[in-house]
């Protein structure tokens, strides 16, 4: 019996010092394991990393060791190793606002330090993203401060770059071109159809990036990543997830949301879901009254015993016919047969309930409401994907990526006039397949050659009708927006870059790309008979374009960072540019018509950014640059049959069209500023001034954004943060506004678009290691305001509560 005894004794204590040499390591904020921690000791004769559940096995360090642990996202730590186990064998760590050997694949579709790189590129994590509750991706990119985003309707958010908008900024979906062939020039919203909850992270590659990315990035690159399964490490099935749902009091927004991992040996399985609901929008009740009543929403249509009637609303700060609702699903899974090779298929699906158009929904004639029914029918978008990822090295890549897309999205605008029974519908499909191939191969240790090749073929289908509400009759007499007996484009390149690294001092890259494009559009006899085209029935192009990049990345010592490249990039006219039919702005009377004659336009880019780190805690970036439009593709006074003015809907309309507008330049400023002053508290500060004009007459470039920045002071305990920041933007005067219409005058004091800050406040608390809680106030000051070239006023005080679940 003693035997028995001292055996399951002594047994005890072997497993207990055993388990006395596992440690985890924890994020202090949220109590959340961190992978990829680097343990090492004083000599750094041992180096451990910490695996998908933040555990390492200390064992091998020497019991007079001291432990220090990095990771790129925190701050680093030492403890000595007797006194791991006073701490309960968790260790703590503390994210560090400046993170400079943080690694993005957004500028060469491969993973790479960001110190190495010449573009300026703005990381945003699924950390960062669940702590400030976005309810869109429009508001995740805007959250930055380095990003401007212009809002038509509540349903929408069109970013930014630079000057550059819509489809001058390339989005990318887990490695997917979302721009099509549709996608237009004037002001997107189809960024909102990605939830951001089901984001793992996103990049911004900021200036053209044509040569990796092909056509449309002049502005940059939205590269976002949703999550990705995870597989077991050991013979047990690794099961977790997450779960939250969110209110908002600005519009009365109820999200909810979960997502599931499922992880074996050699397969993986994510589904996540997430559902939003939004009312009508409140905004901001604090006004200058200077400008009145400007924004308010004093009357809105609605019909009544089979008549419209104009109803007083009695809460003018309530923008009464704005809300909706969108649903999104992921479903994705991996297969890794071995260690050089995994597939992951990815399917998505996302869609809405009808989103109101609402800057249209206010236009008025003669003091009464124009349209008593304008909206998009549901946003309907379908993502397929296979990718191949391959590391099993020869002579050709050392690892490859084969990636094979399919995309369905169906568009639908429905609009009546006031007083009129005639409800008119046009619908629009996309279908998308795509392939593309990413191949890395060192040439040597330190230098890299990445090429590949890509293709895509985009198919467009267009049909519209009216229908007379009271009987229900249906009449096919409408002019479609786009061709509607055929719209094709068809796109295949090819890349060469390389990232050479010199020395510790010095790393060069460059890369060249070229793309060949086809598009062919036709129009019906019943579309040539209702807009009498001066053009014939079918269009067909041919276009191609070589670009090119030279960048150099220089660390003199004394902790400055000097980079300097000089990239091009095109955009090759799509459906959207050169065949649609479109009353762009009925205040102001436009109608946008074809233009078969379009040519593509190009950009080329001149950057410098100078970056300065003081003792590891502060660091100030700035960056210059100078871009030049060639054949700029703008919106002009056009000339239809001969007249610059014709008849459309029952009004005398101004046409326009786009044309290559010559040449026209943008210049700015992107300047950043970030401290930790302590192991607790930092700042972070974006500030992006922007200048354009088209060169012809020297009139103001469209899209051009006015100043506008963000200042974050950020506190950081165990189970708690805290974020109090300004949002703030400067004057856009009226005389800056462009000529084209696109800047939307008519939805702007006669002055322009006043200045503007809000104060907000994020805060976290961490109940235990499985629930969340999380608050905030936004526009605490309830702020009146409305961004530049928007068609809607932004949210008053929004109060947010959100439960957050992880096991």
């Amino acid at each position: 019996m003693k035997l028995k005894l001292i055996i399951s004794l002594g047994l005890s204590l072997v497993v207990a010092s055993l388990m006395a040499q596992r440690i985890t390591v924890l994020d202090r904020s949220d109590l959340q394991p961190i992978h990829q921690v680097s343990i090492t000791n004083q000599g750094h004769s041992l180096l451990i990393v910490t695996d998908g559940s933040g555990i390492a096995d200390i064992s091998d360090f020497g019991n007079s060791d001291t432990l220090y642990f990095s990771h790129v996202a925190f701050q680093p730590y030492s403890i000595a190793k007797t006194k791991v186990t006073g701490s309960d064998n968790r260790i703590y760590l503390t994210e560090h606002v400046i993170r400079l050997d943080e690694f993005v694949i957004s500028a060469n579709r491969n993973q790479e330090r960001k110190s190495d790189l010449p573009y300026k590129i703005e990381t945003i994590s699924a950390k960062e993203i669940q702590f400030e509750n976005p309810q869109t991706s429009a508001q995740m990119l805007e959250q930055t401060g380095e990003v401007f985003v212009q809002q038509s309707q509540m349903g929408g958010g069109s970013p930014v770059l630079r000057g550059l908008e819509a489809n001058r900024v390339l989005l990318i979906l887990d490695g997917v071109r979302l721009n099509n062939a549709i996608y237009r020039g004037g002001h997107l919203q189809s960024v909102i159809t990605v939830d951001p909850s089901l984001l793992g992270s996103t990049e911004i590659l900021f200036g053209p990036g044509s040569v990796i990315y092909g056509s449309d990035a002049l502005g940059g690159v939205v590269s976002m990543q949703t999550f990705d399964p995870v597989l077991s490490t050991d013979k047990k099935v690794l099961v977790h997830g997450h779960a939250y749902g969110r209110f908002a009091s600005a519009n009365l927004e109820k999200t909810g949301g979960f997502r599931i991992n499922i992880g074996l040996k050699k397969w993986g399985f994510l589904t996540a879901f997430t559902y939003s609901d939004f009312g009508d929008l409140r905004q901001g009740r604090s006004r200058n009254p200077f400008y009145g009543s400007f924004g308010e929403r004093p009357y809105y249509a609605e019909r009544i015993n089979g008549k419209d009637s104009m109803m007083v609303n009695d809460k003018p700060w309530i923008q009464k016919q704005s809300g909706y609702s969108q649903y999104s699903l992921l479903q994705k899974v991996l297969f890794a047969p071995n260690q050089d090779m995994n597939f992951t298929l990815n399917i998505q699906y996302s869609n809405s309930s009808d989103i109101p158009r609402y800057d249209r929904l206010t236009d008025t004639v003669n003091s009464n409401l124009k349209y008593a029914e304008w909206y998009y029918g549901p946003q309907e978008r379908l993502f397929a994907s296979l990718k191949a990822s391959l590391s099993n090295a020869n002579v050709l890549y050392d690892d490859a990526t084969i990636l094979f897309a399919y995309q369905r999205n169906k568009e639908e605008r429905v609009n009546r006039r006031f007083g009129k029974t005639e409800r008119k519908f046009n619908f629009e499909t996309i279908d998308v397949l795509s392939l593309d191939g990413d191949f890395r191969k060192r040439l040597a240790a330190k230098d890299e050659l990445q090429y590949g090749i890509s293709g895509d073929f985009n198919l467009v289908g267009s049909s519209a009708y009216r229908e007379d509400i009271n009987t229900g009759s249906l009449f096919y007499d409408i002019p479609t927006r786009y061709p509607d007996k055929k719209g094709e484009m068809f796109k295949i390149a090819a890349y060469l870059s390389n990232n050479w690294k010199i020395s510790p001092v010095f790393t060069f890259s460059q890369g060249i790309r070229y793309t060949y494009v086809l598009l062919s559009a036709a129009w019906s006899d019943t579309m040539m008979n209702i807009m009498q085209f001066p053009f014939s029935q079918s269009v067909n192009q041919s276009s191609h374009a070589v670009n090119g990049y030279l960048g150099w990345v220089v660390h003199p010592g004394y902790n400055w960072n000097i980079s300097l490249i000089g990239s091009s990039g095109f955009r090759a006219p799509n459906i959207d540019d050169i065949g649609k039919v479109n009353d762009s702005n009925s205040q102001d009377q436009l109608l946008i018509v074809p233009n078969p004659a379009l040519k593509p336009e190009y950009a080329y880019n001149l950057e410098l950014t100078l970056a300065k780190t003081f003792e590891k805690s502060v660091r100030i970036e700035l960056t210059g640059y100078y871009t030049w439009l060639i054949d700029a593709i703008v919106l002009r006074p056009f000339q239809y049959n001969g007249q610059d003015s014709v008849w459309f809907d029952g009004v005398l309309c101004q046409v326009e069209a786009n044309t290559n507008a010559g040449q026209a330049f943008i210049y700015g400023v992107q300047g950043s500023f970030r401290a930790q002053l302590t192991r607790t508290f930092s700042i972070t500060s974006n500030l992006t001034y922007t200048y354009g004009r088209v060169k012809e007459n020297n009139v103001p470039l469209d899209h051009i954004p006015p100043i506008f920045g963000m200042t974050s002071f950020k506190l950081e305990l165990k189970k708690f943060k805290g974020d109090f920041y300004l949002m703030y933007n400067g004057w856009k005067r009226i005389s800056e506004y462009s000529p084209s219409g696109e800047d939307n005058q008519s939805y702007a004091t006669p002055l322009g678009m006043p200045a503007w800050y809000t104060l907000n406040l994020k805060l976290s608390y961490q109940i235990n290691k499985f629930m969340n809680l999380e608050g905030g106030v936004e526009n605490i000051l309830d702020q009146n305001y409305r961004k530049f070239a928007s068609g809607i006023s932004s949210p008053g005080r929004n109060f947010i509560l959100a439960l957050r679940a992880s096991f």
